[in-house]
């Protein structure tokens, strides 16, 4: 049997492995946001800052694996059957939320908001777990959301927890991304990181929405995922004072006992 060679990952997209009309393509399937259906070759083109024709072609192909669906009618194009099918398989094989989920929504009901799960997806942060109380003013946001990682606790927490170089390489894409914003973005960003090394959790009260407060706080794995965490509401219901004194350590205290059960469970 042949030797298991590592894979170095750093150089990223300058590597020869890497290839780039599949990136392009995963580039086509990431720009659908959670609240959208269909999309036309222009609005693709556009997100993903690829030719026209390129697109035509990459979604041709993309149609015939069943990753996306062409409408006749109008000629747009909606995420497939076959890509349905990959999502429901790597969240299915999270361990961590199946055994998450229980606490989360103890939590939820004990603090009256939403606790939330997610996994980085590209310069976000992807819902795929979510418990709600029975509050009004909780938040409304579905599996498949996204948020930015620059705005949110549950980014800052995520951030937080990633080994020196993955950091940088994000904050790299991150600055490149932010413009103008980035300096203030940067600020907030080592702040959450300060104060999740002090207290295990972060805080960000009306950043990324106006009226949206959230602390977050992130697990790395044993294979190296970054799993993120947030809970939080309304503004106006969870001033800082209560974020920082009575849902920051709760959420804090669940992350930990949930990395003692991960361990345990290996």
């Amino acid at each position: 049997m042949g030797r298991t060679r590592n894979i170095d990952f750093e150089d990223g997209a300058d590597s020869r492995r890497f290839v780039t009309a599949l990136a392009r393509g995963l580039d086509v399937l990431a720009c659908f946001q959670a609240d959208e259906t269909w999309l036309s070759n222009s609005e693709i083109a556009s997100r993903t800052g690829l030719p026209k024709p390129t697109v035509v072609r990459l979604a041709y192909t993309l149609c015939v694996q069943g990753y996306l669906r062409h409408s006749r009618a109008t000629g747009m194009y909606a995420l497939g059957d076959s890509l349905a099918t990959l999502g429901i398989t790597m969240v299915s094989n999270l361990k961590l939320r199946r055994l998450a989920r229980p606490y989360m929504q103890d939590l939820a009901n004990l603090c009256d908001l939403s606790v939330s799960l997610g996994i980085r997806h590209g310069l976000s942060v992807m819902y795929v777990e979510n418990c709600r109380s029975g509050a009004p003013l909780s938040l409304g946001l579905d599996l498949g959301s996204r948020i930015p990682i620059a705005q949110t606790s549950m980014g800052h927490a995520l951030l937080a927890v990633l080994e020196p170089k993955e950091r940088d390489r994000l904050l790299a894409e991150l600055r490149q991304a932010e413009g103008e914003h980035w300096p203030a973005h940067q600020q907030a960003i080592e702040a959450g990181v300060q104060h999740w090394q002090a207290h295990g959790f972060t805080v960000v009260v009306r950043d990324w929405q106006t009226d949206i407060a959230s602390v977050g706080a992130a697990i790395r794995q044993a294979d190296g995922r970054v799993i993120a965490f947030n809970a939080g509401g309304s503004a106006s219901k969870f001033p800082r004072e209560l974020l920082v004194q009575e849902v920051g350590p709760q959420l804090a205290r669940m992350v930990k006992g949930l990395e003692s059960l991960l361990r345990n469970d290996d």
